[in-house]
C-alpha cells in the first residue's frame, strides 16, 4: 500500500470515529427531502423492500425522543437509522402534498418531482425498540470498498442517488463524501455486521451550501442550490443526485 493512500484511509476511519448506526441529519427539510428521493425505485431503501406503498410515502415519528426517522434494513448488515431531532410538525396522520405546513421545508419543484405519483405523506408513531434489545444491539462496522481520485469518477461510476456528505472539522481538512455499496457480504463471511462504502475525499469543498449535483450526458457535472424548473429533456438527458450533509453519528436517546 503506498503512504499517500494509507494516509487517506486513515483520514476517512476518523471521520467515522463514533459510529453506531445512526446518521443524523441537519435539519427536517434534508429529512424530508431524503424520505422523498429514498422511497423511488432507484434508492437504497426501494432496493431493500422498504419502500412502502406506492400512493403513500411513510413518515415515521418517535414521540419517546421527538425524531422522525427511517429505519433501513440492511439484511445481512443489520440496521440503519437516519433521523432528524424535532417535535412534530402536526397532529395529523395524513399530510397531503399541498399541505401548507410543507411550504416551510419544501419548494414546489421539489415536491413535484418527489412526490410525482403519491400525493400525501401518513405520519405513524412509532417507537424502534431494537436498539433496547442486546440480541440485536450489535454496532454496525463501516469498511471501505472503493476511495476514488476524483469526484467526476465518483459519481460516474457509483451514480449514487443520495450523496452523505461529511464536513472537514477545519478548512484545511477535505470533505468525506460517500455512498453505500448495498453489496451483501457472503453468508458466513463474516460475524460482525458490516456495511460498506464507496469513497471520495474533496479536499476543495465543491458540496458546500448546494443541495442537487446535476449529472449529464457527457459526465459534466454542475452543482445547484435548488432546483427551479426542468424540462422532460433535461430529466431524460441527465441526473441529480441529493447532497446530504451529515450532522452527526449520535444516538437520539
Amino acid at each position: 500500500m503506498s503512504d499517500e493512500l494509507k494516509r487517506k484511509i486513515e483520514i476517512i476511519n476518523k471521520y467515522f470515529e463514533g459510529f453506531s448506526n445512526y446518521i443524523e441529519l441537519q435539519d427536517l427539510r434534508d429529512f424530508l427531502l431524503f424520505t422523498l428521493n429514498s422511497q423511488v425505485s432507484s434508492n437504497i431503501l426501494a432496493q431493500l423492500g422498504m419502500g412502502g406503498k406506492q400512493e403513500v410515502i411513510n413518515l415515521p415519528f418517535n414521540p419517546a425522543f421527538n425524531i422522525y426517522y427511517q429505519k433501513i434494513n440492511l439484511i445481512s448488515a443489520g440496521n440503519l437509522i437516519v433521523y432528524c431531532k424535532r417535535e412534530s410538525i402536526s397532529d395529523k396522520f395524513i399530510i397531503e402534498k399541498d399541505d401548507p405546513v410543507l411550504n416551510d421545508y419544501l419548494s414546489e419543484m421539489e415536491k413535484d418531482l418527489a412526490f410525482r405519483t403519491r400525493e400525501k405523506f401518513i405520519i405513524p408513531k412509532i417507537s424502534d425498540c431494537t436498539p433496547f434489545q442486546e440480541d440485536e444491539n450489535q454496532a454496525l462496522a463501516l469498511k471501505i470498498d472503493d476511495l476514488y481520485h476524483d469526484l467526476k469518477s465518483f459519481m460516474a461510476v457509483t451514480e449514487p442517488n443520495i450523496l452523505f456528505v461529511i464536513d472537514g472539522p477545519q478548512e484545511s481538512d477535505p470533505d468525506l463524501l460517500f455512498a453505500f455499496n448495498m453489496m451483501p457480504e457472503m453468508p458466513g463471511k463474516t460475524d460482525k455486521k458490516v456495511l460498506r462504502m464507496d469513497v471520495y475525499l474533496d479536499p476543495e469543498h465543491k458540496t458546500r451550501d448546494t443541495k442537487y449535483l446535476k449529472r449529464e450526458e457527457d459526465y459534466k457535472l454542475t452543482f445547484l442550490h435548488e432546483i427551479k424548473e426542468i424540462g422532460h429533456a433535461e430529466l431524460f438527458k441527465s441526473s441529480f443526485s441529493l447532497i446530504i450533509h451529515i450532522k452527526s453519528f449520535k444516538k437520539p436517546f
